[in-house]
């Protein structure tokens, strides 16, 4: 089994499997070795094997048959359509060590803000002041999360339109673990869900190790393509759609309010739960209603996130239903991880009721403004396109006019410098082969580099 260096065995596997079937040395219908042999054969954990033949099947090169294991999928249109994607050495290469970065890395690939820009004098400020307090803090509380914060997520989700009560609220241990929560509540094994394309990278691969079927919804600068949404619905009738409606990551774009209104009458008519993922909500403009609220929270389930904006080492995320499903949520909530952190909550209530946060918010989104325009003008200036319009969001998708533009070859010439980028493809359910990239504007502000990427394209002139 030849591999690169840097390809994890998973990884390893994977390529292998992938290329005999793309050589036809595995036709359709074969059987691939038992776990047990494979792991023999390689010399590999069983744990191991069952890694790769998952990912095998969340690629459509593989399915899993009960009681018989695993053999090469019959001939299928997603099998071809995988055959134009990123080779998968590449994408594993990248997923399983491109992101593991030395302490002087530039990372523009990354999702999250620097430390500098998060609030950690307010943090500070905030364990002083429970640090002072007399209240306790080493007990359990209670199971859906400590009950003033989830007064106060009452109060910000009615002032922007979604009217919960404190019961229906759900505090988790951020945002990841709430729609994990709604994954396992909604969701079994083989059933379908829609996501946005390109989307969550996260969410993806939690989908894929849930066993779920991943249909990915085309996105435009306003939204998901609303034509091709209600094809999807009608052809694959899916449990849930997961959707990221508001300064998208990896996009930066948001829906539009003509798409936010036909995204819920489309769930409406196909009886299909949305799921709406609002992880950067303290930055959106206030005018724009939530899906939550303009469908009242009847078959929209909603996930938000504190930490994010704040400090994300509080890891203190939330999730709101209408209640039989609140309900439900917190009580997988319990029978898998049983609390959320107390002390973390009572950290982020702190520093929301300090005063400052409104002023904080307003002054990130006023930075990253800035950021968005630095970025995007150093991109037009090599010819680069933009994807959406301007937004405070720390995310830009952008890419190259050349014909022969390769996002996973520019990656790896980045890496050897100590530049991580995050090539499009990954953000792609097929992991689909695609000439974008997610830029963070956050961590993009270093000239070294602009100075890459130009010449990369032979553009050094036009770099400021």
């Amino acid at each position: 089994m030849n591999s690169p260096q840097k390809t994890s065995r998973i990884g390893q596997l994977v390529q292998h499997f992938s290329q005999l079937i793309d050589q036809a040395k595995l036709t359709p219908g074969a059987r691939l070795p038992s776990i047990r042999s494979a792991a023999k054969e390689f010399k590999v954990s069983t744990f191991t094997v069952v890694q790769a033949y998952d990912r095998l099947v969340a690629l459509s090169y593989v399915e899993a048959r009960k009681g018989a294991g695993f053999f090469v999928a019959r001939g299928s249109s997603s099998i071809e359509q995988k055959r134009s994607a990123v080779p998968l050495q590449d994408v594993y290469w990248l997923l399983n060590d491109g992101f593991d970065p030395a302490p002087n890395a530039l990372a523009p690939g990354g999702g999250s803000l620097p430390d500098s820009w998060v609030d950690e004098p307010g943090l500070r400020r905030a364990m002083r002041s429970l640090g002072r307090g007399c209240g306790p803090l080493a007990e359990y509380g209670d199971s859906r999360g400590l009950p003033a914060l989830r007064q106060w997520l009452q109060s910000y989700l009615g002032e922007r339109g979604v009217y919960v009560e404190s019961e229906q609220v759900v505090l988790t241990q951020g945002a990841s673990q709430a729609l994990n929560l709604v994954i396992n509540t909604l969701l079994q094994p083989g059933d379908c869900v829609l996501v946005d394309d390109p989307g969550y990278i996260n969410l993806l691969a939690n989908l894929r190790d849930h066993k779920v079927e991943v249909v990915g919804v085309p996105w435009t600068p306003h939204g998901p393509d609303i034509a091709k949404l209600d094809e999807l619905l009608a052809r694959h009738r899916p449990k849930a759609f997961f959707t990221n409606p508001w300064l998208q990551n990896p996009t930066g774009s948001s829906y539009s309010p003509a798409v936010a209104h036909r995204v819920l009458q489309l769930a409406d008519t196909h009886d299909c739960w949305i799921v709406e993922n609002d992880v950067y909500g303290q930055l959106v403009q206030n005018n724009q209603p939530l899906l939550a609220a303009l469908d009242n929270l009847q078959r929209v389930i909603y996930v938000g996130s504190l930490s994010k904006s704040m400090a994300p080492s509080l890891r203190v995320g939330f999730v709101t239903a209408e209640p039989a499903v609140a309900e439900a949520l917190q009580h997988y909530k319990m029978t898998t991880g049983l609390y959320s952190s107390q002390l973390s909550e009572h950290l982020a209530l702190q520093m929301l009721n300090d005063g400052s946060q409104r002023k904080r918010y307003q002054k990130l989104r006023d930075r990253l403004w800035q950021a968005q325009l630095f970025a995007r003008q150093q991109a037009q200036q090599m010819g680069w396109q933009c994807w959406a319009p301007i937004a405070p969001t720390p995310f830009l998708w952008i890419g190259s006019s050349q014909q022969d533009f390769d996002p996973v070859a520019l990656a790896r010439a980045g890496l050897k410098q100590n530049i991580l980028l995050s090539p499009g493809c990954i953000f792609r359910p097929g992991l689909e082969a695609t000439p974008w990239l997610r830029f963070n504007v956050a961590l993009s502000e270093d000239p070294a580099i602009w100075r890459f990427l130009a010449e990369s394209q032979g553009n050094t002139s036009r770099v400021t």
